[in-house]
């Protein structure tokens, strides 16, 4: 895996995962950022899904709320804040944040694999401005 910045659309397996969504509808995109978040267990393991591909559904969710059409996410896909209809359910933006939850609670590994310290902390800021969003739309606190 390729990794060359902290945010959620900065690595291969996000990039991979990001040209996939772009080629489907917005429902597709929909059905696709759900089925990713369902993948996800309780104890974070899935041999289906990727933290990364986690990390760049929930961006996508994030990147579709109101909050997040005002940030900057990434210039190779400077359209995603228009790839979900609107509005996002906040059942949608709950799954998200559980499914991060799921991935990242148990997940110390994801972590341990980033070389420089300040990255690494950078990256964990970038996930919870994605969490903050989140939260922000369905009312919710850390589980």
């Amino acid at each position: 895996m390729g990794t060359w910045g902290p945010g959620p659309f900065d690595s291969d397996t996000a990039e991979d995962y990001l040209d996939e969504l772009e080629e489907k509808s917005a429902s597709g995109r929909l059905v696709a950022v759900t089925t990713t978040f369902r993948a996800t267990t309780e104890d974070g393991t899935s041999s289906e899904i990727l933290p990364e591909e986690v990390i760049a559904a929930a961006a996508v969710v994030a990147a579709n709320l109101p909050a997040g059409a005002s940030l900057e996410w990434s210039e190779d896909y400077s359209d995603v804040t228009d790839w979900l209809p609107k509005p996002v359910d906040p059942i949608l933006a709950s799954s998200a944040m559980r499914a991060l939850e799921n991935v990242f609670s148990e997940n110390e590994s994801f972590w341990r694999s980033w070389v420089n310290a300040e990255e690494r902390e950078e990256a964990r800021a970038e996930l919870d401005r994605v969490k903050a969003l989140l939260r922000s739309a369905y009312g919710g606190g850390s589980r």
